[in-house]
C-alpha cells in the first residue's frame, strides 16, 4: 500500500537525520529553560523566599496562583507579557525549523544533509514560509464558519434537557469536528510548504491551492498517512507514560533515569516531526516526481556554455 510505503520512507529518512534531532531537541531545551527561568523569577520576586513559591516550583498550587493575581498584579502581568513574547519568538522560530527540515530533505545529500543545508533551508524558505501562514487565513475562516455552522445546527438538537445522552453524544461530535478541521488545515499546510520546497517557488498563494487540490484529491491517501503518524506519536507517548509511571523516584540514580528518560522522549518529538515531513514528501513526489535538478552546464569544445535540460 502506499501509505505503508510512505511511512516507511519517513520513519527511515528521520533516522538518518540525527543532527536535526539534535537541533530540534535543542530548541526546545532552550525555550522550556527560558520559559521556566521567565517564571521562576517572577514569582520568586512576587512571593519572596518562602516554602509557598519553593511548592509552586515542584507541583501546580491554585493559592499560589491566586496569592499572585492578588498581591502582585504588576508582577502577574509581566510575566504574561515576557509569556507572550516567548510565544512569539518560539512562532517565528517554528518558521525556520520547518524551512530547515524540508531544505534538509529536498536538497540534502550524504553528511552534508544534516548540516549546512538544514540551515540554508531555513533561511532561504523563511520569508516564503511566513508568507504562508499569513495567506493561510483562507483555509482557517472556512474551516471556523463551517464548525460554527455544525455548533449551530447540533445545538438545535439538544434544546431539550432531558436528552442528557444525546447532548454528551454530540459534544463528542463537536470535539472530533474541531480535530479533523485542525488537522486538516495542518495537512494542506504541510504539503503546501513541500511544493515551495520543491519546487524552489516565490508562488506562495498558488503553492497552498496546488496542496488544496492534492489533498482533496487524496484524502483517504493524505489523511490515512497523517493519523497514521499520529498514532505512532501517541504508541510513543503512552510507552514514556506508563515507563515513568511505573519508575520509583527515589533515589538520585532513578531521578536521573527519570530525566534522561524524559529527553529521550523529547527527542522522538522532534524524530516525529522529521517523519511528517519526509512520509508526506515522499507521498507528493510519488505524483508529481522528484524536484527537477537545476541546470548543470558543460563546457563545449570552442570554450562556450552549453546548458543541459534538467535532470528529471
Amino acid at each position: 500500500m502506499r501509505i505503508l510505503a510512505c511511512y516507511k520512507k519517513g520513519i527511515g529518512e528521520a533516522a538518518l537525520r540525527p543532527r536535526i534531532v539534535l537541533v530540534l531537541w535543542l530548541f526546545n531545551a532552550v525555550f522550556a529553560s527560558l520559559a521556566y527561568v521567565l517564571f521562576s523569577s517572577v514569582f520568586a520576586s512576587a512571593l519572596g523566599r518562602s516554602g509557598l513559591a519553593a511548592g509552586l516550583m515542584t507541583k501546580a498550587d491554585m493559592n499560589v496562583l491566586f496569592e499572585v493575581l492578588t498581591t502582585s498584579g504588576r508582577a502577574f502581568g509581566v510575566m504574561i507579557s515576557g509569556l507572550l513574547a516567548l510565544l512569539l519568538v518560539y512562532f517565528l522560530a517554528s518558521i525556520f525549523i520547518q524551512g530547515g527540515i524540508l531544505g534538509g530533505l529536498v536538497d540534502g545529500s550524504g553528511r552534508e544533509r544534516s548540516g549546512r543545508v538544514f540551515f540554508a533551508g531555513g533561511a532561504v524558505h523563511y520569508g516564503r514560509f511566513l508568507r504562508l501562514t499569513v495567506y493561510s487565513v483562507v483555509l482557517w475562516v472556512p474551516a471556523l464558519v463551517g464548525y460554527a455552522a455544525v455548533s449551530i445546527l447540533l445545538g438545535l438538537a439538544t434544546k431539550d434537557p432531558t436528552k442528557e445522552q444525546l447532548s454528551f453524544d454530540l459534544d463528542i461530535v463537536r470535539i472530533v469536528l474541531t480535530v479533523f478541521l485542525f488537522f486538516l488545515v495542518k495537512i494542506i499546510m504541510d504539503y503546501a510548504r513541500i511544493r515551495i520546497a520543491t519546487r524552489d517557488t516565490g508562488e506562495v498563494f498558488q503553492a497552498l491551492v496546488g496542496a488544496v487540490r492534492f489533498v482533496f484529491g487524496r484524502p483517504g491517501l493524505t489523511l490515512g498517512l497523517y493519523y497514521l503518524l499520529g498514532l505512532t506519536g501517541l504508541l510513543i507517548f503512552v510507552v514514556w507514560r506508563v515507563f515513568f509511571a511505573a519508575l520509583p523516584v527515589t533515589t538520585m540514580a532513578t531521578i536521573w533515569i527519570g530525566f534522561l528518560v524524559t529527553q529521550l522522549f523529547i527527542a522522538s518529538r522532534g524524530w516525529l516531526r522529521i517523519a511528517y515531513q519526509a512520509a508526506q514528501l515522499a507521498n507528493h513526489r510519488s505524483f508529481n516526481g522528484r524536484k527537477q535538478a537545476l541546470p548543470i552546464t558543460v563546457t563545449a569544445g570552442d570554450g562556450g556554455a552549453i546548458p543541459e535540460a534538467p535532470a528529471g
